[in-house]
C-alpha cells in the first residue's frame, strides 16, 4: 500500500497512521498491488515458540522492477487527478516524494481553487524526479489487512508448505486449513475464500477419518 495525501478544502480521509499529518482537511489516495511479482519469505529459526522468525517482506524485489514501476505510474496518475479537483489545495509535504526545489514536479500549496481542468497541463517529471518517487515508495510501502500465503499450497519442489490434502510436507499428522495456504493473493476481502477453505477442509477430514 502506498498513500500520498493532499490538502483539500473539504473532506477528510487518511487510512494510514493519523499522527503523520497535522490537524486539517485532507484527502488521501491509496494504491494496492493486488498481484505483486515480488516475493518475501518467512522461516523458523529454532524449536521454541518464542524463537524469532527469519522474516523478509520482499517488497519491490522482483527482478525487472515491475512492482515499483507500477507505483511510479500510479503516483503520477493520482496526482494529476487531484490537481484537477476544485477542492485541491496542494500536497502535504511529509507524505510525498522529496522533489528538488527547481523541479517542475515540486510540491505546491494553494490558497484558492486551481484553474479549470482544461487549463491544467500534466506535470513533467525528470529521471531525477522518478528516482525521488521510487525512493519515497520504498520508504512508504507497507502491507495491508489481508495478510496470507505464509504456508502456501503447492509442489514441495517449489518450496510450498502443504499438499492438496492440506498436509504439511515432512510432518506426520499435521494439516493447515486457514488463509495461510492460498498460493496467491485473492485481491479481495478474504472472508469467502476462508469459508471455501474451511468447507473443503471439512470434506477432506471427514473422508480421511472414514466418517462419510
Amino acid at each position: 500500500m502506498i498513500t500520498p495525501t493532499f490538502n483539500l478544502l473539504k473532506s477528510t480521509s487518511f487510512p494510514a497512521d493519523p499522527t503523520l499529518v497535522p490537524v486539517g482537511q485532507y484527502l488521501t489516495a491509496s494504491v494496492f498491488t493486488g498481484y505483486p511479482l515480488s516475493r518475501g519469505s518467512i522461516h523458523i529459526t529454532g524449536p521454541e515458540m518464542d524463537d524469532e522468525s527469519d522474516f523478509n517482506t520482499g517488497f519491490f524485489s522482483d527482478a525487472k522492477d515491475v512492482d515499483i514501476l507500477k507505483h511510479l505510474w500510479a503516483y503520477k496518475k493520482q496526482r494529476e487527478i487531484f490537481r484537477r479537483m476544485k477542492t485541491y489545495r496542494g500536497e502535504v509535504e511529509i507524505l510525498h516524494p522529496k522533489f528538488a526545489p527547481n523541479s517542475a514536479a515540486a510540491l505546491v500549496r494553494l490558497d484558492d481553487s486551481p484553474p479549470a481542468s482544461e487549463n491544467i497541463s500534466d506535470l513533467e517529471y525528470t529521471a531525477e524526479d522518478d528516482e525521488a518517487i521510487k525512493q519515497w515508495a520504498r520508504e512508504q510501502v507497507g502491507t495491508t489487512w489481508h495478510s496470507m500465503g505464509t504456508c502456501r499450497m503447492g509442489a514441495r519442489e517449489d518450496n510450498a508448505v502443504v499438499d492438496p490434502s492440506l498436509s504439511v510436507y515432512g510432518v506426520k499428522g499435521l494439516k493447515v486449513a486457514d488463509m495461510s495456504i492460498p498460493p496467491l493473493n485473492v485481491a479481495a476481502n478474504t472472508m469467502n475464500t476462508a469459508v471455501a477453505i474451511a468447507e473443503k477442509a471439512a470434506d477432506i477430514f471427514i473422508k480421511e477419518l472414514g466418517l462419510s
